[in-house]
C-alpha cells in the first residue's frame, strides 16, 4: 500500500512544475533503489547463458511491476504525442511510430531510464558482464492496429555502430508497457546471428550466398509472446530481429533502452565513456545522432530510411562467380560418376 501510494503521489507530482518533479524524481529514486534489493538474482547463470549462446533472452517479472505501471502511464500519453512515422511504403502504410530519447521529455522516464543504480541497469551489466555500461539511445516504439512486419535488420548496423566504434557492443531492453501477444507485433529474432564463430556449413553457406541467407536457412526463428508489465525482451546488437505485424487492434507501445559497453579495455577510444558524472549518456551517441537530426525528429520529422540487408554488387558478383564455379566442378563429378557406373567396364565387373 505504501509502495502504491507513492507511484501514486509521483505520477501526480511530475506534471505539477520544477518542485513536484522533483518530488517525483525523488520518490522514483527511493523505488528504485528498493527494486534492486527485491530483484537480486533476477537473473541466474542458466538465462546468462541463453543470452550469450543465442543473442535473446525473455526474462519474466524481473522489473518491480508498480514502477513500470507508474512510468508506462506516462510514456502512453508522450509516445502518442511525439511518436514520428517511420518506414513506410508507396501504399502509404508503415511499420511503426518511434520517438528518440523519450528520457528527455520526462524526469521520472529519465529516472526509470537514466538511474545506473536502478534494476534495469543492474540486469543489463549482468548480461553485458561489466558494470561500465553507458546508456546509448531510448526509444519509444508503437505500431499501431494495421501497421506492417518491421523489416529484419541489426541494431548496431542501423545506426552505423560498427563502421565509426567498431569495439563497441551493446545490450537492448524492449520493456512491453502493456500485456501483449504476438498477434500485437512483438519482436522475433534469428536466434545464433549475433555469433561471431561458424561452422564449415555455415561459411560454405555464406560464401555462395551471403551470410544472411545462411542465417536464415539455419537459424531458428522465435517470437516474444505474453509479455506482462515488468517483463524485459533482451537482444544483442548484433541480433537479426523484426516485429511482427499488429493485427490486435490497439496500439502496441514498448520501450527499448540501448546500452554500450568496450570488452577489451582502451579499445572503443573512449566512446563507451559517459559524457560527465551526471549524464549517463555515451559519448559515442554525439557522433552517431547529431544535434540537427534529433532537432529535426523534435519538430516532427517523419519516414526514416531503412537499413537494408545485403552486400556490395563486387561481394554479389564475387559469390555469382563462386556458386558457378562450384557448380560447374559439382556437375563435373556427378558426371564421372555417371560414367564410371555405366561405363562397359563397371557393367563386366557387376556381372
Amino acid at each position: 500500500p505504501i509502495r502504491a501510494a507513492l507511484l501514486a503521489m509521483t505520477r501526480s507530482a511530475s506534471s505539477r512544475g520544477a518542485h513536484g518533479r522533483l518530488f517525483a524524481t525523488s520518490t522514483y529514486a527511493v523505488l528504485c533503489i528498493a527494486g534492486v534489493a527485491s530483484h537480486e538474482g533476477a537473473l541466474g547463470n542458466d538465462a546468462i547463458s541463453e543470452y550469450r549462446a543465442t543473442g535473446r533472452l525473455l526474462s519474466k517479472g524481473v522489473l518491480p511491476r508498480a514502477e513500470v505501471e507508474s512510468v508506462s502511464t506516462i510514456l502512453h500519453s508522450l509516445l502518442q504525442d511525439n511518436g514520428r512515422k517511420a518506414f513506410g511504403d508507396d501504399s502509404g502504410r508503415k511499420e511503426v511510430r518511434f520517438t528518440f530519447a523519450v528520457h528527455e521529455l520526462n524526469e521520472t522516464v529519465a529516472a526509470f531510464v537514466a538511474d545506473p543504480g536502478c534494476p534495469l541497469w543492474q540486469l543489463a551489466a549482468k548480461l553485458a558482464g561489466t558494470a561500465e555500461l553507458c546508456l546509448l539511445m531510448d526509444r519509444g516504439f508503437s505500431k499501431d492496429p494495421g501497421d506492417k512486419e518491421t523489416h529484419w535488420h541489426r541494431d548496431d548496423e542501423a545506426i552505423g555502430l560498427p563502421t565509426l566504434f567498431p569495439g563497441m557492443r551493446t545490450v537492448h531492453a524492449w520493456i512491453p508497457l502493456s500485456a501483449m501477444g504476438t498477434e500485437w507485433g512483438t519482436l522475433q529474432y534469428l536466434l545464433g546471428s549475433h555469433q561471431q564463430s561458424h561452422s564449415w556449413v555455415q561459411r560454405t553457406l555464406a560464401a555462395l550466398w551471403g551470410w544472411e541467407f545462411m542465417w536464415f536457412m539455419t537459424s531458428p526463428k522465435v517470437q516474444d509472446d505474453n509479455l506482462d508489465l515488468g517483463d524485459i525482451a533482451w537482444h544483442d546488437g548484433w541480433t537479426l530481429h523484426s516485429a511482427g505485424a499488429n493485427s490486435a487492434g490497439f496500439v502496441r507501445h514498448g520501450l527499448a533502452v540501448s546500452f554500450a559497453y568496450c570488452p577489451q579495455a582502451g579499445g572503443c577510444g573512449g566512446a563507451e565513456g559517459r559524457r560527465s558524472s551526471t549524464d549517463v549518456t555515451c559519448r559515442a551517441a554525439d557522433t552517431l545522432f547529431d544535434e540537427g537530426w534529433r532537432a529535426r525528429h523534435r519538430r516532427g520529422e517523419e519516414d526514416y530510411a531503412k537499413t537494408y540487408l545485403g552486400d556490395s554488387f563486387s561481394v554479389r558478383a564475387g559469390r555469382f562467380l563462386l556458386r558457378s564455379a562450384f557448380g560447374a566442378v559439382a556437375g563435373f563429378v556427378v558426371h564421372a560418376a555417371f560414367v564410371r557406373v555405366t561405363s562397359p567396364t563397371a557393367k563386366a565387373k557387376a556381372a
